[in-house]
């Protein structure tokens, strides 16, 4: 472990690329490596034509995308170890009719992408971090747990801003009454926490209201946004960087079900005209993990009041520009011909993508994944990783079938529609990028420099 502000010495790397013990490991482990000939004659037969739209009227007439972004400040270069966390949750609304032109085929037009930015919103939170405590909080864990909850309940976070059964914290407790097992909830009104964070005794149940709520067996208070357990990752000294990355993506998820609900309850008929994007997988990962159940059945319960009124389901479509599949698509890419499409199969994920992962005897992502993976090469020859939400209302309705029915293309109805619309929407802005997520990251983004720097002014001139 080096000094503060020690540099490392330049060379100490050789010790370990000389060091014969360090190459025979390396050739006993296995890792994502170039894809050999066979590899490549078994895509030639794994990758189809995809479905195409025969009707171009059943395009959506919006779209609507969210992304976001986090960064932590060390408040003093003589106290490194005070922080202060920011995450920024940033939405999009496009119109499709608006952007048609856009693209020529090659380069998208700047003039004409600029007029396009104006409808755009982003929810920004302040976290405390090691070493900081609000005022009357015992510990850095209680006061993130105050501030998170306050934020997702705060106007700002509401739809109506004196009703407060409109904000996210209220969409949190429609999901929890999604849930299933011992912790489901009665009612939208009321959710379960798993155990209270002081005396660790549970399942305790809060109510969605605004008045302060305390634990019934030792007193201490208790937050209904506990229930995402994200407070497991706060400690009094350490980084909270991976509490916020998780509570990033929690909210992406959480502002489009956020959204869904709100058209759901007032025009339920315009759903389908609303295309939706997320930048990342159809999974919540980590302790909120128990979200992408809850998640899968409200969708699927819309989805069937949807079709009650003969309307096709809601188009979400959650599109991957890193992680193992992006880092594999990277390899193979080369490889393969235009307008292919593949559903990704746990047998191919796990011999080829995922080959140091142990496999889920449940099936890849059972703990967390709401949708499924597609590898899509357009007929531009772009290449694209994305995802449709499983048309089913869990996977224990579908038993042990789960794994195979999941990958067949003729369970997605909506999914010549994705195609289309992903060819529609690619730009050159970024590799293997669609506007709509290419400006939700515009609005979301929080440079290092000068961005970073402008936080950390703001922080200690609010702290001091």
């Amino acid at each position: 472990m080096p000094y503060y502000q020690e540099i490392a010495n330049k060379t100490s790397h050789l010790d370990f690329i000389r060091n014969p013990d360090v190459q025979e490991f390396l050739q006993k482990c296995e890792y994502l490596v170039p894809p050999d000939k066979s590899q490549i004659e078994k895509l030639d037969q794994l990758f189809k034509p995809p479905p195409r739209l025969l009707n171009p009227h059943l395009l959506p007439e919006l779209v609507f995308a969210s992304d976001g972004s986090y960064y932590e400040v060390e408040l003093d270069d003589q106290i490194p170890h005070t922080r202060v966390g920011f995450l920024k949750i940033g939405a999009v609304l496009l119109s499709l009719k608006e952007m048609n032109g856009l693209f020529d085929g090659t380069f998208v037009d700047p003039f004409r992408l600029a007029t396009l930015q104006d409808n755009h919103t982003a929810l920004t939170f302040v976290l405390p971090g090691a070493n900081v405590r609000l005022q009357g909080k015992e510990s850095v864990r209680d006061s993130f747990r105050a501030a998170l909850d306050s934020q997702l309940l705060d106007k700002r976070a509401r739809f109506i801003e004196n009703d407060y059964r409109t904000s996210l914290r209220s969409t949190l407790f429609y999901l929890a009454y999604h849930r299933a097992g011992e912790l489901q909830s009665a009612d939208p009104f009321h959710l379960k926490i798993f155990k209270c964070p002081t005396c660790e005794n549970g399942p305790i149940e809060v109510e969605d209201k605004e008045e302060q709520q305390f634990c019934p067996y030792c007193k201490a208070e208790v937050y209904p946004t506990d229930c995402l357990r994200i407070w497991e990752y706060i400690t009094d000294f350490q980084s909270s960087q991976a509490a916020l990355g998780v509570l990033m993506y929690v909210l992406e998820h959480l502002l489009m079900v956020h959204y869904i609900r709100l058209i759901e309850n007032k025009a339920l008929l315009a759903l389908p005209q609303i295309a939706f994007f997320i930048d990342g997988p159809l999974a919540i990962f980590g302790n909120s993990s128990w979200l992408h159940l809850s998640i899968l059945r409200y969708i699927y319960r819309v989805n069937q009041k949807l079709q009650n009124h003969h309307q096709p389901p809601l188009l979400i479509i959650g599109l991957q520009k890193t992680g193992q599949v992006a880092d594999y698509v990277r390899l193979i890419e080369n490889f393969l011909p235009a307008d292919r499409l593949f559903a990704i199969d746990d047998e191919y994920r796990y011999k080829y993508i995922i080959v140091n992962r142990e496999r889920s005897h449940r099936g890849f992502g059972a703990e967390t994944y709401y949708g499924q993976d597609f590898i899509f090469k357009t007929r531009q020859g772009r290449t694209f990783v994305f995802a449709l939400p499983y048309p089913f209302a869990s996977k224990e309705i579908v038993g042990e079938s789960f794994v195979k029915q999941k990958t067949q293309w003729e369970k997605y109805s909506n999914l010549p529609l994705a195609v289309e619309l992903i060819e529609r929407l690619q730009t050159e802005l970024f590799k293997n990028a669609v506007i709509p997520i290419a400006l939700a990251h515009r609005y979301t983004a929080i440079s290092l420099q000068p961005g970073g720097r402008v936080l950390e002014v703001l922080t200690m001139r609010a702290l001091a």
